[in-house]
């Protein structure tokens, strides 16, 4: 009978340890859910501001911009290059250029 008694005492001692792990794992893995939602918004977001900047530069200017360069030195337009990498092929001063946006492995 004295067997029995620390046996439950032990195992009432482990349920809020597994408690606080089951939570932590719950948090690590909302967390990252988390973060690969916001690289996903922001790469939107980066899609729309360029779009915008090219369609003003063309709008203003008369021709699309030769450059990345061009759009952010003229149109203020910026981004992450740490977690982003523009490819911009410049077709013609009259051709819109094709954009892909890549984010970059962490």
């Amino acid at each position: 009978m004295f067997s029995a008694a620390p046996k439950k005492h032990v195992s009432l001692r482990l349920i809020p340890v597994l408690a606080g792990i089951a939570a932590l794992v719950f948090l690590w893995f909302s967390a990252d859910r988390i973060d690969s939602g916001n690289q996903a918004k922001e790469k939107e977001i980066i899609s729309t501001a360029l779009s915008r900047s090219i369609t003003q530069c063309y709008a203003l200017e008369g021709f699309y911009p030769p450059d990345l360069d061009y759009l952010c030195s003229h149109y203020g337009f910026t981004y992450d290059t740490d977690h982003f990498f523009i490819d911009y092929q410049y077709i013609g001063s009259n051709m819109r250029p094709d954009v892909t946006i890549i984010e970059k492995e962490n």
